[in-house]
């Protein structure tokens, strides 16, 4: 939560920076052995580190996806938002038993997942010290077309 309140990091960048570093430490648990003696690299560990930063996204996202919804949409939006986490939530616990398939795969779907989802945060505009939009006109305002001015310039 410190993160998104600050100019230099805010939302977008906060949520990108750690679901890239959860995917991330889901590809490198992969090439770790099992049993290794050091402390810092060990699969456990970096799995963990994963999964701290993919809860502290989860949190930032639950604020954010509030601030991108107009007034007039916003409880819709933030509940079929919170539906389709919940259901990632059922479908997660299934993931473990494709080892059958291979030792890895469980590791990608996981690090493709949060690297995907990192990259794509990144086509979403900043809300950081923006007005709240109140309707779906308040949208088409400056203050919402940075996706549109990057790609005019």
């Amino acid at each position: 939560m410190f993160f998104i309140e600050k100019p230099w990091s805010g939302r977008r960048k906060s949520t990108t920076a750690f679901l890239i570093f959860a995917g991330f430490a889901c590809m490198f648990t992969m090439f770790l052995p099992e049993n290794t003696g050091d402390m810092f690299f060990s699969p456990s560990l970096l799995a963990l580190y994963g999964k701290f930063t993919v809860s502290a996204a989860f949190n930032i996202i639950y604020i954010y996806t509030s601030e991108l919804y107009p007034t007039v949409v916003r409880n819709a939006g933030l509940g079929i938002c919170s539906m389709a986490c919940r259901l990632g939530g059922i479908l997660a616990p299934f993931v473990p038993s494709m080892k059958s398939l291979g030792p890895s795969v469980p590791f990608m779907i996981f690090g493709i997942s949060g690297l995907s989802a990192g990259f794509l945060t990144l086509l979403l505009p900043e809300t950081l010290n923006r007005p709240i939009a109140e309707t779906f006109e308040d949208l088409q305002t400056p203050a919402y077309q940075t996706l549109k001015n990057k790609k005019a310039e």
